[in-house]
């Protein structure tokens, strides 16, 4: 089950952490969310099974699920959450905290 940090991850992936208005469009977002989420979770299982070097989880989170992750960057932008953003604008930034964020979710998941 996702955690809260994981759940925060999707939400900060945006660039920006500012509620949307219209229900439809939380509705929407919340369907990329989703996806990259499943994603990312599926990346971790596999990495934490293999016991992989820390070193390897963003790469292999960016490359995996780039995707999913330009598809919530597009529906943050849509739905104003990160209104002054274009994709590519803005998916180094995604990029990074994505990495950072994959990578506490693989530390506290290795933990013993």
């Amino acid at each position: 089950m996702p955690t809260t940090r994981f759940k925060l991850l999707i939400i900060l992936t945006a660039g920006f952490v500012i509620p949307a208005v219209i229900a439809p469009s939380i509705v929407e977002a919340s369907r990329g969310r989703q996806s990259m989420e499943q994603c990312v979770s599926r990346v971790l299982t596999r990495l934490t099974r293999a016991r992989a070097p820390e070193a390897q989880v963003g790469p292999t989170v960016l490359s995996e699920c780039d995707g999913p992750l330009r598809a919530t960057l597009a529906e943050a932008i849509r739905t104003g959450e990160a209104g002054l953003c274009t994709v590519e604008s803005c998916i180094g930034m995604a990029r990074g905290r994505a990495a950072e964020e994959a990578t506490e979710a693989y530390r506290q998941r290795a933990r013993p």
